[in-house]
């Protein structure tokens, strides 16, 4: 426990420091630059597993191109379309459908929550 303070001393230390310094400003990204890089860490990963937003992506890209196509070819810019917006409500069903694993942090380090539990005081104080 001591040393996590420590180690928030010292981080606040650095930020402390870091405020009054002066150094090179960074050159702010264009936002083409910003949409490109969001939708290759989006499709790109370490697995090609189904997430969420990953047919979320695919459904608006089969809007848009069903959107682009329905003027030259009617019939398959309907089918397209419709199927976006199908791909759409799965990939927003599933954000409520799985569940989430989160690890709890406090400033970047895991928290250790593996004390006793409610209901193991209830049932020691019975008997």
């Amino acid at each position: 426990m001591a040393r996590r303070y420590e180690e928030e001393i010292e981080d606040i230390l650095k930020q402390a420091g870091e405020i009054g310094s002066v150094g090179p400003t960074k050159r702010r990204k264009g936002f083409f630059v910003l949409l490109l890089s969001y939708v290759t860490q989006s499709v790109g990963g370490r697995n090609w597993s189904i997430t969420p937003g990953r047919i979320i992506l695919t459904a608006a890209a089969l809007l848009l191109v069903g959107l682009l196509l329905q003027s030259s070819i009617p019939g398959i810019g309907a089918l397209m379309a419709w199927g976006g917006l199908a791909l759409f409500i799965v990939g927003y069903a599933m954000f409520f459908i799985r569940p989430r694993k989160f690890e709890k942090r406090w400033r970047g380090q895991p928290i250790d929550d593996s004390g006793e539990k409610f209901w193991d005081r209830l049932r020691r104080r019975g008997k």
